[in-house]
């Protein structure tokens, strides 16, 4: 492209020259202005073309210092610098939501520790309830048995709703293991309760023996695995 435009214009300086002369060879007066007069034009018009050529020559050259080429660069640092900054900024935000996420989840871990103390104070208290029960004596009357049947129902009815609260308790994933014994100790406290309670209606000895025996031991198995719990708890808020 670059030999094609200065060949263009060797070609029109050419023809300039060679309208010189033909100007300076005429000898007719009008034959003379005629000629001055194109000859004039055709120079006139190579060097416009020089000029922009020369103008151009530089771009071509140099193509970096061309209009286009500059737009294009400055394009392209735009786009870097806004690239940069959508970086920057997508970074911010990565680092503001992991932040959240860890309050969140540290909120989250709080409100259940709050919960779960909570029932398990609650189970704790039913369980001690259960443990301070006494047996009752075989002559015992109608309206005396009626009361300690009453009492065991109460009893029994808070053990089981306690037991669904529990078991409904929403548990972060990091203490999954740790809400497993709280139900356990809740569902167990609940059978204790039903035991309990079974025992006052009973009339056959040996069958209300064997379910006194069982609401105690379910009671202290359960106050056992809610003290582990407990304890667990307070090394998790420890950490």
């Amino acid at each position: 492209m670059l030999a094609f435009d200065l060949i263009g214009l060797a070609i029109l300086w050419s023809i300039g020259l060679l309208a010189l002369i033909q100007t300076i060879n005429s000898r007719s007066a009008i034959r003379a202005s005629l000629s001055g007069i194109i000859t004039v034009v055709i120079f006139l018009i190579a060097c416009v073309f020089s000029y922009l050529k020369i103008e151009g020559y530089g771009s071509f050259v140099s193509p970096e210092l061309s209009p286009t080429s500059i737009l294009a660069t400055n394009l392209a640092i735009g786009n870097a610098e806004s690239g940069t900054s959508d970086g920057k900024k997508l970074s911010s935000e990565d680092r503001s939501s992991g932040a959240s996420s860890a309050t969140n989840a540290i909120h989250s871990l709080e409100r259940y520790v709050a919960s779960a103390v909570k029932i398990a104070d609650e189970a704790n208290a039913l369980a001690s309830r259960i443990l301070a029960t006494k047996p009752l004596a075989n002559d015992i009357d109608e309206a005396t048995r009626e009361k300690a049947e009453s009492k065991a129902l109460a009893i029994r009815n808070k053990t089981a709703q306690l037991s669904d609260k529990a078991t409904s308790l929403f548990h972060p994933k990091s203490v999954s293991l740790q809400h497993q014994n709280l139900v356990r100790a809740t569902e167990g406290l609940r059978l204790a309760g039903y035991a309990l309670h079974a025992y006052t209606t009973m009339e056959n000895s040996a069958d209300k023996q064997e379910q006194f025996e069982q609401s105690m031991h379910q009671s202290a198995t359960a106050q056992k695995t809610l003290a582990g719990f407990k304890s667990e708890l307070d090394k998790l808020q420890q950490k």
